[in-house]
């Protein structure tokens, strides 16, 4: 049988695996962070389906093929400057699939690591406003995507028709794009 710091350092290297935070973690088998920090202390046995969650959690984040939050933002920032174009087409693809995760461990998942490099500017409030808005329903959100901060003068990444509606959320942070352009449908 296994012992209390046995099951603790076994609980501790699949949330590690998984590259989740504690919180991540309590989210991505439907605990809260107390109860699975009250199983990292050992002062609460964990069910064995505890540890086959966060076993297949950490099997799902090391066999992953979507992009993450923080892969998003890397991709809109190797294009950002050279092909808006393209940059558009990552961010809303990796919109589009973090929308698709359709289990707890998949959001938590979403929500680990780190960009490699930063966005600035304009880039950055579309980018963070459109992954904020898609980490919606009480799904975790990285700590680093903050919420964005409006532009001090309007920006349109794509170019704006008059005669379409444009994206009431962006364009209060002054990011001008039109509905349309960000359906992907």
């Amino acid at each position: 049988m296994a012992t209390t710091d046995q099951r603790r350092a076994r609980l501790q290297s699949l949330i590690d695996a998984a590259g989740m935070t504690g919180t991540q973690a309590a989210f991505a088998i439907g605990r809260t962070p107390s109860r699975l920090g009250d199983y990292l202390a050992g002062r609460t046995v964990p069910s064995a389906l505890v540890l086959l969650d966060l076993e297949e959690a950490a099997e799902q984040a090391s066999k992953r093929t979507w992009m993450r939050a923080a892969d998003v933002v890397d991709a809109v920032g190797d294009h950002a400057d050279t092909d808006p174009i393209l940059a558009m087409r990552m961010l809303l693809q990796g919109r589009d699939q973090s929308l698709a995760l359709n289990t707890p461990a998949r959001q938590a998942i979403w929500a680990t690591g780190s960009p490699s490099r930063g966005l600035t500017g304009p880039w950055k409030t579309l980018t963070y406003q459109l992954l904020r808005d898609s980490a919606c329903a009480g799904r975790p959100i990285p700590r680093w995507l903050v919420a964005p901060t409006p532009l001090e003068r309007s920006w349109a990444p794509l170019p704006v028709r008059e005669d379409r509606p444009l994206h009431q959320g962006l364009a209060k942070l002054g990011v001008l794009v039109n509905e349309r352009d960000l359906l992907t449908v």
